[in-house]
């Protein structure tokens, strides 16, 4: 249950349970941090949303930061490309906007990627201080909003992988037969020599050991994973590993980087997943996967993702794929939202119909199955974190079944892969061809649609001309089996 007067039980709308206890999780995780971080919150009235009842959460930022760009920080600036004795001199700039609230005391300022920096107001306060004497970022940002216009402050969000910001919600992980194999099912192969850096939570360890189909995916350690019988599952561990099962399912000659990034609670600052993005151009990625989003004040591009998509657009044919998001709300949830990035939503498990939980709306690319999939993830057990099921354990060995956007986009990013190794194509050669074949089977009231199986029914993928959907080559489900 969330925590008596703690803003995501105490704004009003009141946030559904189990939005709260999503929360809660991640907000606990970032206090457990050292040094920890304090998470603010918005609830969502759903007032632009006429199908969606309010009680989620419009979105989450980390208190006492705000990310700028560097331009605008001071009075004083210099024209480029002028000579340096001509200048322009503005009434105010950020930090004087700043300073005048008599609660900032101290300000840190940290490079994040491009001109994009990181305010972090009175980072030397004491966590357990009262909350008065913290100055509101929102407010803040509203005044230089005012100053400036919008979009050259923002907060510093979290992106999560999470599946119950939404009263409308996908699944915690379920247990599935121990002898139950991958669902959908396995490719012979695919994707040879094609490079791909999955952000995600980490690699369960000896995963690609215990998978076959995991063979050759490399990564780091997922430190809330569990390993053995009787080992503790924390929430999200085990996120990365299962997504790239996925993806390696119908690109099983991939070659797959799986980095912790989202290994708070499934979660991560803006600031820090720029930041650990523009390190990951060292793994010379052809398709960089994202597997969590979030959605922002005013819906508003978030500062920091859209720096780093900056520095990714001179890389010809690199595609950056990521997760339409959990929200069931036509607002843009971010990377997925840019217009350079191919976003993913989820089919319900009759692969004719949205996911419930699945964020739709015309800035979402494509949907693909997202609902009681089943892939590798950790052995363990797993104590339920969200209503109805708050504290019951559930124990794995191996295998899970678990919905949600984030398992939707790998299915995607491999069918690009396979596509890539077969016909020599770059990423977004590959990505356009299959967006041509997924609009020409768009399902009327859901958009285009992909479905698991080999490109352009190649023979030649080992399923024997099945997709691995478990129906009978007439279901009409359309993925041409």
């Amino acid at each position: 249950m969330a925590a008596k007067n703690y803003w995501y039980s105490s704004l009003e709308p009141p946030l559904d349970p189990e939005a709260a206890a999503e929360a809660k999780t991640i907000v606990d995780a970032f206090a457990a941090r050292k040094p920890p971080i304090e998470i603010g919150g918005f609830p969502d009235d759903a007032e632009e949303d006429d199908e969606l009842h309010g009680g989620g959460i419009a979105f989450m930022h980390a208190k006492g930061r705000i990310l700028a760009r560097e331009p605008y920080l001071a009075a004083m600036g210099i024209i480029p490309d002028l000579p340096e004795r001509v200048r322009v001199t503005r009434p105010q700039g950020i930090l004087e906007i700043i300073s005048e609230d008599e609660r900032v005391q101290e300000i840190e300022i940290t490079r994040v990627v491009g001109d994009i920096v990181l305010l972090h107001l009175n980072p030397h306060r004491d966590p357990k201080a009262p909350d008065r004497d913290q100055p509101d970022v929102l407010e803040l940002i509203e005044q230089i909003d005012n100053r400036f216009g919008p979009g050259i402050v923002g907060p510093d969000h979290v992106l999560t992988a999470a599946q119950h910001v939404t009263p409308c919600s996908a699944t915690e992980p379920q247990q599935v037969y121990p002898t139950a194999g991958p669902y959908p099912g396995l490719c012979r192969d695919g994707g040879g020599r094609v490079r791909i850096f999955q952000a995600d939570t980490g690699l369960v360890p000896g995963a690609a050991e215990t998978f076959p189909w995991l063979a050759g995916v490399y990564g780091d350690p997922d430190p809330r994973a569990g390993t053995v019988a009787g080992s503790t599952i924390e929430p999200y561990g085990g996120h990365g590993t299962f997504v790239a099962g996925v993806m390696r399912c119908m690109a099983p000659q991939a070659a797959i980087r799986v980095e912790n990034i989202f290994g708070t609670a499934g979660s991560a600052c803006e600031s820090e997943v720029a930041m650990k993005l523009h390190a990951a151009f060292g793994f010379g990625f052809e398709i960089l996967h994202i597997t969590a989003s979030c959605l922002t004040r005013k819906n508003l591009p978030p500062l920091a993702l859209e720096g780093f998509l900056k520095l990714l657009r001179p890389y010809k044919g690199v595609l950056c794929v990521a997760e339409a998001g959990n929200n069931y709300t036509q607002r843009p949830a971010w990377p997925g939202a840019f217009p350079d990035v191919l976003s993913v939503g989820a089919l319900a498990t009759d692969w004719r119909h949205r996911a419930d939980f699945s964020n739709h709306g015309g800035w979402v690319d494509v949907y693909a199955p997202g609902e009681k999939l089943i892939n590798a993830f950790g052995s363990g057990t797993y104590t339920c974190q969200v209503p109805p099921d708050v504290g019951q354990v559930r124990t794995f060995s191996g295998l899970a079944q678990w919905s949600g956007t984030s398992f939707s986009a790998p299915i995607v990013t491999g069918l690009i892969a396979a596509r890539m190794a077969r016909r020599g194509e770059s990423a977004r050669e590959a990505a356009a061809a299959l967006m041509a074949k997924a609009r020409a089977q768009t399902i009327p009231g859901v958009g285009p649609v992909l479905f698991p199986g080999c490109d352009d029914g190649d023979e030649h993928c080992g399923r024997g001309g099945h997709c691995g959907c478990g129906c009978d080559g007439h279901c009409g489900c359309g993925c041409g089996c």
